[in-house]
């Protein structure tokens, strides 16, 4: 029904409901509909049977209601009086299939055994039943809702095909039931023996994106946007992750050392292979790169300071290069990663003025509501470049990789770092202590004095750096307020 369009109908019913019909009639016209009734349009010298017939086929009433006592039901089938000629009209436009919801049973009487008054030619009509005072109002919405065409239980829009249906190459089940396994578990061992097994088939399935030829920025960003629904499942096994008691920090860390070392290395997918191209490896560094930050956008939303602190200061025993080999220690910044396929690939879209391509793909289009939104994906690199140096990560034997934490994603954020503003009140001090592995305030001071600002930790061509912690507040002010 239209907007603006008020609604017109008209009630057909026997003498013996007079006192329902004229209130429910006054009460519709009071809530915007245009009802006629006999007692109100029907004028003396006017054909009765006319009236109705005109009432019942104009195609200008949207409902007609039909109220239904005793004396009506029985006029009705035996087809007397004036209710038996609105019957031959009536019935006669339901059988010969007008609209179907026009006509609507309303129930004013019921037997003694509750069965309502209904006449047979319209007995197995859904009805409105505004014979019981109790149910009256809800009823009495339930029609109006109908007259007006805004049912309390909609339809939803129809969506879109799921993208998975057509990845024939990957099965995504496994994914799946797993997910449903650990959140049907009982016991607390076997959710984490489940935790662990959604780590190992996660890595199987990611096996599928895996390609020898990728050879384009082009063929990266298509891999990338066939990877979300992947990446979905993972971040629905992050939700059940928090909800089960285990050692999250060390579930996490070892998600991340092992797809790195599986997903990075030659020997996953060809064991005799000779030689290999950093190229082949493009997306599945991307995909860890947008995993770590999904994660701490994740925690830092719940505020688990504490599984940040597991993940940022432990050391990963990674890969040295695409053959494997022997693993050596690393941090977390191995998991960034600078992509030169994407970024050379933006070159050639209506994107190539951008700062960073593979940031704004990922806070534009990778998003998932509620918790991954735009600011909270790029507050979260942004966190991982303004933490790196209170962790003390980097030594004389640290590999060049390993350094820092370049956020590429700063210059999405508007809002800046929740956390340091905060710190000024001495009870928001104890969880930053747990973030920085802090005993007390003085010893929340000298880890947050570690991270200083750096202006070359810009784009080139960008006015602005990225901001350190104390760009927002200063060591002074830490722990100042209660």
């Amino acid at each position: 029904m239209q907007a603006d369009k008020i609604p017109k109908i008209f009630i057909s019913y026997s003498w013996s409901s007079d006192k329902l019909v004229l209130q429910l009639a006054e009460r519709l016209v009071s809530h915007g509909v245009n009802v006629i009734l006999d007692k109100w349009d029907l004028k003396e010298g006017q054909d009765k049977y006319v009236f109705m017939e005109q009432c019942v086929n104009n195609p200008e009433i949207d409902k007609v209601l039909i109220i239904c006592d005793r004396k009506y039901a029985e006029r009705a089938n035996n087809r007397e009086g004036g209710v038996g000629d609105e019957t031959v009209i009536i019935s006669t436009e339901i059988y010969n299939n007008v609209k179907q919801e026009k006509f609507i049973p309303i129930v004013a009487e019921c037997d003694e055994d509750g069965i309502p008054f209904v006449p047979t030619y319209i007995k197995s009509r859904i009805y409105i039943d505004l014979s019981d005072n109790e149910k009256y109002e809800s009823e009495y919405e339930k029609l109006l809702r109908n007259i007006y065409e805004q049912p309390i239980f909609k339809k939803p829009k129809l969506g879109l095909k799921p993208e998975w249906l057509e990845i024939d190459k990957v099965n995504f089940f496994p994914l799946q039931d797993l997910i449903r396994q650990i959140k049907g578990a009982t016991n607390t061992n076997k959710q984490i023996s489940l935790l662990y097994r959604f780590g190992s088939q996660h890595i199987e399935i990611l096996k599928n994106y895996y390609s020898p030829d990728i050879l384009s920025g082009k063929q990266v960003y298509d891999i990338w946007a066939e990877l979300k629904i992947v990446r979905d499942y993972y971040l629905d096994w992050l939700e059940t992750l928090l909800d089960i008691s285990c050692d999250t920090g060390d579930i996490l860390c070892d998600c991340f050392e092992k797809m790195y070392n599986t997903l990075t290395c030659m020997k996953t997918f060809n064991e005799n292979s000779i030689s290999c191209r950093n190229n082949e490896f493009e997306i599945y560094h991307v995909y860890i790169w947008e995993l770590f930050v999904c994660t701490v956008a994740f925690l830092r939303h719940y505020e688990r300071y504490d599984v940040l602190n597991d993940i940022l200061s432990n050391t990963y025993f990674l890969i040295e290069s695409g053959f494997g080999g022997r693993t050596k220690p690393a941090n977390y910044a191995r998991f960034r990663h600078y992509s030169n396929m994407l970024e050379h690939y933006k070159t050639t879209t209506d994107k190539k003025s951008l700062f960073t391509f593979t940031g704004n793909v990922l806070c534009t289009e990778r998003e998932k509501k509620p918790i991954y939104t735009k600011e909270s994906l790029a507050q979260a690199d942004l966190f991982l470049y303004q933490v790196f140096e209170a962790f003390d990560l980097v030594n004389d034997e640290t590999d060049y990789r390993d350094k820092y934490w370049f956020p590429t994603c700063y210059v999405y954020t508007r809002e800046g770092v929740n956390e340091w503003e905060k710190m000024k009140s001495k009870k928001y001090c104890k969880k930053m202590c747990i973030l920085f592995s802090a005993d007390d305030i003085e010893g929340l001071k000298q880890k947050v004095s570690k991270c200083t600002y750096d202006k070359n930790m810009r784009y080139e061509g960008s006015f602005d750096s990225a901001p350190s912690i104390l760009n927002c507040i200063k060591i002074e002010d830490i722990g100042t307020l209660n």
